[in-house]
């Protein structure tokens, strides 16, 4: 599970903020609370703000460490490092990209971060940080590599690090059991975006229509939503019938050497169908020209979102309200609260702005964080509700009515609106 992130130096993040999943010491909901590892935590944040506030950009940096940790291993040692910096002070162009992340992972926490700059990674750490009591695992800075005995996977490996990769990366290339075991938790740390959905249509096609206890729990999952079809099926057709008719022929000529035989699948839902003689009977429609954009929407997220709660992994999804009927992302949301409907302990982290989830009744306060920009260098602070203070200096109350307060400007994070 995710304890928290931390980002500094990376598009509107200018100093290093953290994004906690820990839970606060508050009294509402604890039901939604787990424990790993010693340590309470949410399975679920939300985080509101305006455009522009930094919300994607948050979401964005995850993806950003992620890819830089995953790819490190390929990187040619006169080769370039992405970064995206904070671009409005230019005091910032020398400094480098910050990236932290604690996790649980098989009944250990560790913290393992980085920085870097287009042309080397600067600073490396991975601390066993289990029970509270952190134990240095491995460190490096401009001096150097320095690994701890508790890490003997490391030991030898310093010099065959090259200056633009990582050295966790460049350990689990040679099998070593914890920088595996941290880099595949961030395999499985998966972003996506609610609004390309299709990116991952074919994905959920497959999950849902396999013959497995997966598809199963799809199903059911779907079936929980009231989509207004009866059944699904998947039904394949020819790679070429998917060309636009003014496809260059000279590329669809290469794209079927290169594919042949090659099929597409798509599903078709069942609807009830009444004939002239009274009867009914069930007909299946293709989804791309039946269901609304909202359903297609839920069907090409349900792959996704059923592997995360089997899994036990943490989902991020920007935009998740994007097409969906609030009742729907509702449903999503208590899905992953309800230790019923799981148990496996999987997190859901999205950004929305939707404020009908503002409600004491879905969300607790430290589940509920805020985007805002700095008005004077357009700097992005993230903080959570459990943080606010009235300014009596008390704590915001949970029976307070938090859409009414949100939009009223209590909380900040909203847009500046001239007359």
């Amino acid at each position: 599970m995710l304890l928290s992130f931390t980002v500094g130096n990376f598009r509107s993040f200018k100093e290093n903020k953290t994004f906690s999943m820990k839970a606060a010491s508050i009294q509402e909901l604890k039901e939604f609370v787990r424990e790993d590892c010693g340590e309470s935590i949410l399975p679920v944040t939300a985080i509101y703000g305006a455009n522009s506030s930094g919300k994607s950009n948050l979401l964005t940096a995850m993806l950003a460490m992620r890819n830089v940790l995953l790819s490190s291993i390929k990187t040619n040692p006169t080769e370039d490092l992405d970064t995206d910096i904070f671009k409005l002070d230019e005091a910032y162009s020398q400094k480098p990209t910050h990236f932290e992340v604690v996790c649980t992972i098989e009944s250990k926490i560790y913290r393992y971060g980085f920085e870097y700059n287009s042309k080397k990674i600067t600073k490396e750490w991975l601390y066993d940080a289990t029970k509270g009591k952190e134990k240095l695992l491995f460190t490096r800075n401009e001096n150097g590599i320095g690994v701890d005995d508790k890490f003997a996977e490391g030991q030898g490996k310093e010099e065959i690090t090259t200056k633009n990769k990582l050295f966790l990366s460049v350990v689990a290339n040679f099998n070593g059991k914890i920088s595996i075991s941290v880099m595949n938790w961030f395999q499985n740390f998966n972003i996506l975006s609610g609004i390309n959905d299709e990116d991952f249509k074919l994905f959920s096609i497959d999950y849902i229509t396999k013959d497995s206890p997966e598809a199963i729990k799809a199903k059911s999952f779907l079936e929980s939503m009231d989509l207004g079809f009866s059944s699904l099926k998947k039904t394949e057709i020819n790679f070429e019938d998917t060309l636009p008719p003014d496809f260059p022929e000279d590329l669809k000529k290469d794209l079927l050497k290169k594919y042949p035989n090659s099929k597409t699948p798509f599903l078709k839902s069942g609807h009830m169908f009444l004939s002239n003689d009274g009867s009914v009977t069930e007909q299946f429609f293709s989804v791309e020209e039946m269901e609304s954009e909202g359903t297609k929407k839920i069907l090409n997220m349900s792959g996704p979102i059923i592997d995360t709660l089997i899994n036990g992994q943490t989902l991020v999804i920007d935009e998740l309200d994007a097409k969906l009927h609030p009742l729907l992302t509702r449903k999503i949301i208590e899905t992953f609260n309800s230790p019923e409907t799981n148990p496996n302990k999987a997190q859901l982290i999205f950004a929305t702005h939707d404020t009908n989830l503002l409600s004491n009744k879905i969300l607790r306060r430290d589940q509920i964080w805020f985007a805002e920009k700095d008005r004077n260098d357009e700097s992005t602070d993230i903080y959570p509700l459990s943080d606010i203070r009235e300014q009596n200096g008390d704590k915001i109350r949970n029976d307070r009515i938090y859409e009414k307060d949100y939009i009223n400007g209590k909380y900040g994070a909203i847009p500046f609106l001239r007359s």
